[in-house]
């Protein structure tokens, strides 16, 4: 950037991005002090404490570091550079980086402080109002870099972080892996004498950790004896691969480097030429919105954990069921284990996999029904799953997840207990009232002032008999008021009676659920009347008792 031109560029891409609207564009470079950015979904106006906005700065110190390590070896007249990243209440996250080359003679040295003093106030501003894609394209000029910025028309990645770090260095243990790794790959990287060649490593990511590596195609063009790489391969490769760790969730990172050799030289010289996230296939959309879901409270957790140093054991403390069901579902489905557990749970991982949101309320019904102890044992499992990822797991304790699916796979088929069934009527009627129907909470009410009973259409005896079907969805309950639900529970006792608890079948239950909505239906969810319902409500009771001995009798 020279100190004549350039800060009045920035200038103007300031003026522009304060006076933009929002807007979605194709993905594509802007012209210099051309800004068109993505909807706006967070704002700096709301409430923030001053450790956020720290945390907004050193995100911003932390993208100008990135730049310049990208930048600060390039002297290559015509070279370019693009960075992409995800911008989400001030924290970068780096999709991709490119490098090109035009062709141009050696320029002369740019300074970093002039680079990085002309960027932060546009960073700054970034950091502070957006959310969206945004791509970065450094010019290399004779003297300086020329920055050209726009919106990159992209969904929200998986590995997106909700929250900005204060930290700007790299954390010890992620290090030491990337300096492993690229000390590895350096071996691979050879030259033959006068000639180009290219490879493409893929990087296998969790969170911040790299978990593993592979090398990919090795192309070559024709020459003498191979040369290796030289000592600056390993520093390149490590470059630009750290920046790729701070993200969330497993993903995969491709690599493609080309080396040439020239001369005389004993050794090869490689570059970086793209580093970027790679997009897997979309998934189902029922799951889809789960895992969306998941991805946010994992934001969370992680945060904490790595960034305000909340031990494990403590995040598990305050776990809700709904977060336990969702780490679950995440953990496990949304990292493709849950193959690892079909044998001996296939219905519990049926069920998760493809129902949804329903999917996972389906399994909290199963861990209020399975009660304290694995409840607990699921939120410590859990919360180290979160924070340390799934190979942190002991083997003990990999055999009492295993343990504790298999106990819920079984239970599936066995009759609901005392305990479990008061449970799951606790949980039913605050659903019902908190959640699925909070417009009838002061509604339904009786003389005495108290709520609606809350009706399980299929009762929880029979549970056993629709192990895939959510006792407690907002499908099966209905609330009564009393008179009626005494109608119901008559009909009910006298099947009991001819049937018996333990020879009923899902088509008998099933056709007592169809009676009860056929007599009593008018009831649900309504005020009831008795002036006005009684003799109705007889008469109904009278009829629907008659269905059932018809269908008993059969």
């Amino acid at each position: 950037m020279t100190r004549n031109g350039e800060p009045r560029a920035v200038m103007i891409g300031l003026v522009v991005l304060l006076l933009q609207g929002c807007a979605t564009v194709p993905h594509r470079v802007s012209s210099p002090g051309e800004v068109t950015l993505v909807s706006t979904q967070w704002s700096a106006s709301a409430p923030e404490n001053e450790g956020n906005a720290e945390a907004r700065r050193a995100e911003v110190e932390w993208v100008l570091a990135r730049m310049w390590d990208a930048a600060s070896g390039e002297q290559q007249v015509g070279t370019e550079l693009e960075l992409t990243f995800w911008v989400e209440r001030g924290a970068f996250t780096l999709l991709s980086q490119r490098r090109s080359v035009v062709g141009g003679e050696k320029g002369q040295v740019a300074r970093a402080e002039a680079f990085t003093r002309e960027l932060r106030g546009l960073l700054t501003v970034l950091a502070e109002t957006r959310t969206g894609a945004l791509a970065f394209t450094l010019h290399r000029e004779r003297s300086r870099w020329r920055v050209d910025y726009g919106a990159a028309a992209l969904e929200e990645p998986p590995e997106a972080r909700k929250h900005p770090a204060r930290r700007t260095g790299a954390i010890a243990g992620p290090l030491l892996a990337v300096q492993a790794m690229s000390k590895q790959v350096v071996r691979l990287l050879q030259v033959p004498a006068g000639a180009s060649a290219r490879m493409t490593v893929e990087l296998s990511l969790e969170d911040d950790r790299l978990t593993g590596w592979k090398s990919g195609p090795y192309q070559a063009g024709s020459g003498g004896g191979v040369r290796p790489a030289d000592g600056w391969a390993a520093q390149a490769l490590m470059l630009a691969v750290l920046p790729f760790t701070r993200g969330l969730g497993p993903r995969t990172v491709r690599v493609e480097l080309s080396g040439t050799h020239e001369g005389a030289s004993t050794t090869s010289h490689w570059r970086v030429e793209r580093a970027e996230t790679l997009r897997p296939a979309p998934g189902d959309e029922a799951l889809e919105d789960v895992l969306r879901e998941y991805r946010q409270l994992h934001a969370d957790i992680f945060h904490r954990y790595r960034e305000e140093m909340v031990d494990s054991v403590k995040l598990a403390g305050a776990f809700t069921l709904e977060q336990v069901a969702l780490c679950v579902i995440g953990g496990l489905v949304g990292k493709g284990l849950h193959l690892a557990f079909e044998a001996m749970a296939p219905t519990v991982m049926r069920v998760v996999t493809r129902g949804g949101a329903a999917g996972m309320r389906w399994f909290r019904t199963q861990l209020v029904r399975a009660g304290r102890k694995d409840q607990e044992l699921l939120r410590r499992l859990f919360a180290k799953v979160e924070t340390e990822g799934f190979d942190s797991l002991s083997t003990a304790e990999r055999n009492e997840l295993t343990e504790l699916l298999r106990r819920m796979e079984q239970s599936l088929t066995v009759k609901v207990d005392k305990k479990a069934k008061d449970a799951l009527r606790a949980r039913a009627k605050d659903d019902f009232y908190d959640v699925f129907h909070p417009e009838l909470n002061k509604l339904l009410r009786d003389a005495d002032g108290h709520r609606y009973d809350v009706h399980h259409l299929v009762p929880l005896e029979y549970a056993h008999l629709f192990p895939e079907l959510d006792i407690n969805a907002a499908a099966n309950l209905k609330a009564l008021g009393k008179p009626a639900h005494e109608g119901i529970n008559k009909m009910w006792n006298v099947f009991r009676m001819k049937v018996g608890g333990s020879t009923a079948s899902p088509e008998q239950v099933k056709k007592m659920v169809a009676i009860t909505e056929q007599h009593f239906g008018r009831w649900f969810n309504k005020v009831y009347e008795p002036g006005q319902s009684d003799t109705l409500l007889e008469k109904a009771t009278a009829a629907a008792l008659n269905d059932v001995r018809a269908l008993v009798s059969r």
